[in-house]
């Protein structure tokens, strides 16, 4: 079928776009620079693991340095060994050393004292398929001589840890009028704006013009909303001409319910939300229950919870004093963080290898998430650039190695029978877990596996028994833990059962639930117990706490120096020993009292970035010195203090920023502004950019007239036919829903920093093939039409030209808001001569006005 002119056009013009962006890409091949990304990914999972596994042989302290090959250095691996490059390309099956981990050749099997696991090669070859990105310019000996023993003290020192205060506002009389112009001088209408044209007239720049009234109504929607006026409300905002029609359109928009599903989605991409795990194995089963803390999200930031509350509550709800039953699904942020699969089969070091990758992924998201640290970096050795030390990492850690993971009721009950209820649930689940997995690969000791399985068997019965009471107080507890006490297949010598599988099926592997349940946490010193050579089982101690050892190289089978529970030692203003349980709770204090200044410093950057489209630290999730600098330092400060003074109200934030000049700006491009600052970094203007994929689809919807504004429960499937808003689709860590994969939508599997924004031919093909794309274009005409025949006051007088030319501007009124101009309607004419109202409207759904920030 041939296509319509103008959505060829669209294909054409975005397979150039694409095959000029790959150009760009393939230059980058060559360039010497790492990416931030990558060198997390080596630091996290590459250097570690050449420490503990490679260096004993192959770095410059070895004697003798086996194969002269070391593994060390960047240039030392580039250099190769006796047997020649270990890394050639980006093929891992042409790397000599991933095929001696693979132990594919007799003669070549490193290490040769064991084989790696498979996660461990896995990550290897994802490295090798990567490049092999490496850090590491000097040899390791080198290296240990120039190191310094941390200095915690100097550590202080840094920019980000200082103080907030109130700035010096730059006069308007101090700026330089032979480079701002005269007009310049009355701009600023916020403190916010004296920061920006001070910095704009030390560039020689100016700002740039107003948005017009129609453009800036249309971005206070979508910033605040994510939806678009009608055409109605634009009219009404164009008319007004009071001096306040802005700011209560601002006030407005911030009482919307939709604001709480806007700014709520932005909080889940720093928590790395999601509602299963990884691959969903049978230690690793889904979060029924995310959602509730979703939608928790979303009426905090509604009812604009203070930040510090908002935080504490997601760290600690449950130690808190005097907290609403409501607020502990604020636990969820914990409750329903992403665990890695531990096989019981494997042994008590690699499980407990697991557990520590688990807690790892709790200390990167808490420090980048909330302090903007990158702690993470100090699993196996004091962190390279920043004064954090291994010992701060594992007194985290032990924080996260006394919580456990478990879901809570949402009626109160008793304290000591809930917590007996989710000790009950661990352990019950785990029990279920074992015996069947033993029931169904006893491997080579089958008849010690039948005598475990019978056991386990047991202890569910006994933990059933011990809370029969629960039938008559709490019977939806109860009848959650029957729900996980999946018996296995009885043996052929017992008596067949007749298992109710389905109900089963359903209370088990679900993506949602209504239960009266959310995820959560609670406090309790977490083993796992070894004493079984052939199955590894875990131990939960409830109200005690684990204190790690500082493991060396990261190692659990080389322990060092006790690291109890306690806060960062460089930002800890006393003792920085926690004394009270999980110290979850003196964690989250800490955060807002001896960290209060990077805190609020961090989340100001975010709400910025999020309103902007570019923070002032261009590394938010990166405060340390190995992140940039802030384009406007005072401003940060200013911002951030008095953002502090306000009760950390979000919707203070919101209209100190949105109500200033420098948001107000047109986005349009200034030649010579552009020739000066290309990235914007100065602010000249309101930054373009695309839509992410929440607000894009949600437009979409929109327009159609086929959204449904339904708020909270249960998560929809994206990938059926879901007519809610975005926010309530199920978000997968394991297979992520297509559409969201498509347009960058970020892994919920860690936190994420910022949105990174693609172009691709595959989003293109989206809009002009997908069956979405198109009912959303035949619901817009269907109700484009009807609101024609409303209009019409005798439909059958009027000509086939005279109806497509009302169509066509009721198309105009939903897609855009607005009027088509002379020329748009004299195209629109033109093509409706040979194409049909549909895909018309797909062509008006493709355009850039419908993707673009405004």
């Amino acid at each position: 079928m041939k296509l319509p002119l103008l959505v060829r056009s669209i294909l054409v013009a975005t397979c150039i776009a694409f095959a000029v962006a790959a150009q760009d890409a393939d230059s980058l091949d060559t360039a010497t620079t790492i990416s931030k990304s990558d060198t997390e990914f080596f630091e996290t999972h590459i250097r570690p693991l050449l420490v503990d596994k490679c260096y004993d042989c192959h770095s410059v302290n070895a004697d003798p340095v086996e194969g002269n090959l070391l593994l060390d250095s960047r240039p030392a691996i580039a250099a190769g060994g006796s047997s020649g490059k270990v890394i050639n390309g980006t093929d891992p099956n042409q790397s000599l050393l991933i095929q001696a981990v693979r132990w594919t050749d007799s003669s070549l099997q490193m290490p040769p004292d064991g084989r790696l696991s498979p996660q461990q090669i896995a990550v290897l070859e994802q490295w090798v398929s990567r490049g092999a990105p490496d850090p590491r310019e000097v040899s390791l000996e080198k290296a240990n001589r120039e190191t310094r023993e941390i200095d915690i003290q100097a550590g202080r020192e840094w920019w980000a840890f200082q103080p907030l205060r109130l700035a010096d506002v730059p006069e308007s009389g101090s700026l330089d009028h032979n480079q701002v112009e005269a007009t310049s001088t009355s701009w600023p209408q916020k403190r916010i704006d004296y920061f920006v044209i001070a910095k704009l007239a030390q560039q020689q720049l100016s700002p740039s013009p107003a948005a017009d009234r129609d453009v800036l109504i249309r971005r206070a929607y979508l910033d605040l909303t994510g939806l678009r006026p009608t055409f109605e409300q634009v009219q009404a905002f164009v008319n007004d001409d009071s001096p306040d029609a802005y700011a209560r359109l601002v006030e407005q928009l911030l009482h919307s319910p939709h604001y709480g599903e806007r700014w709520g989605r932005y909080w889940l991409d720093v928590v790395r939300y999601g509602e299963d795990n990884f691959t969903g194995e049978a230690t690793t089963p889904s979060f029924p229950f995310a959602w509730r803390y979703r939608d928790w999200v979303i009426n905090a930031i509604n009812t604009d919870l203070p930040y510090d509350r908002f935080v504490k509550l997601q760290l600690a709800a449950d130690l808190m004093p005097n907290v609403e039953r409501k607020d502990m699904v604020a636990l969820g942020f914990l409750g329903a963080a992403p665990s890695y699969h531990k096989d019981g089969r494997l042994s008590k070091e690699v499980v407990e290898t697991l557990y520590t990758d688990d807690w790892d992924e709790r200390i990167d998201t808490v420090s980048r998430g909330l302090l903007g640290l990158t702690v993470a970096c100090a699993r196996c050795h004091d962190h390279k650039f920043d004064p954090i030390t291994m010992s701060d990492y594992y007194s985290l850690a032990s924080v996260f190695a006394s919580t456990v993971q478990a879901p809570r009721p949402l009626a109160k009950i008793d304290a000591a029978a809930e917590t007996k209820f989710m000790v009950d649930a661990q352990r019950v689940f785990y029990f279920s877990y074992a015996a069947r997995l033993l029931r169904d690969d006893p491997g080579s000791k089958p008849d010690e596996a039948r005598e475990k399985v019978i056991r386990f068997r047991a202890e569910m019965e006994q933990i059933k028994q011990e809370n029969a009471a629960l039938q008559e107080t709490h019977p939806e507890l109860f009848r959650h833990l029957v729900q996980l006490a999946k018996q296995p297949r009885p043996y052929p010598d017992e008596p067949q059962i007749e298992s109710n599988e389905d109900d089963e099926q359903r209370g088990r592997r679900r993506s949602n639930s209504n239960e009266p349940l959310f995820q959560a946490v609670y406090d309790a010193g977490f083993h796992v117990d070894g004493s079984d050579p052939d199955f590894t089982m875990i131990d939960i101690r409830p109200s005690e706490v684990r204190d790690l050892d500082i493991l060396i190289g990261g190692n659990v089978t080389r322990p060092g120096e006790l690291a109890p529970r306690g806060f960062l030692a460089v930002l800890a203003k006393s003792d920085p020993k926690f004394q009270d349980g999980s110290g979850r709770l003196e964690l989250a204090e800490r955060i807002f009292s001896d960290a209060a200044a990077l805190s609020a410093r961090v989340i100001v950057n975010r709400v910025w970035a999020w309103h902007f489209g570019q923070p002032l630290v261009a590394t938010p999730s990166d405060f340390g010195s190995q992140g940039a600098a802030p384009t406007h330092p005072e401003l940060l400060d200013d911002l951030a203090y008095r953002f502090v003074q306000h009760g950390y109200s979000w919707k203070w934030l919101h209209r100190e920023i949105m109500l200033s000049a420098t948001y107000r700006q047109s986005s349009q491009p200034q030649e010579q502004a552009i020739a000066i600052d290309p990235a914007n970094q100065f602010l000249w203007r309101m930054n373009p950019r695309r839509l992410d994929i929440e607000a894009y689809r949600d437009c979409l919807l929109q327009a159609a007239g086929t959204l449904e504004t339904e708020m909270a429960g249960p998560s929809d499937d994206l990938d059926r036919s879901t007519r809610r808003r975005t926010v309530y689709g199920h978000v997968r860590r394991g297979r992520p829903a297509a559409l969201l994969e498509l347009y960058d939508f970020p892994s919920p599997k860690s936190h994420s920093p910022m949105r990174e924004s693609t172009t691709s031919p595959l989003q293109q093909l989206f809009i002009m093939n997908s069956d979405f794309i198109l009912e959303q274009a035949e619901s817009l005409v269907e109700n484009a039409i009807r609101s024609t025949e409303v209009d019409l006051n005798q439909p059958e007088h009027v000509d086939g030209s005279q109806r497509n030319a009302l169509i066509i501007r009721s198309l105009y009124h939903r897609v855009f808001g607005r009027n088509p101009t002379a020329e748009e309607q004299r195209m629109g004419e033109q093509f409706l001569q040979s194409g049909s109202l549909t895909q018309y409207a797909q062509a008006l759904l493709a355009t850039n006005e419908v993707i673009f920030w405004p």
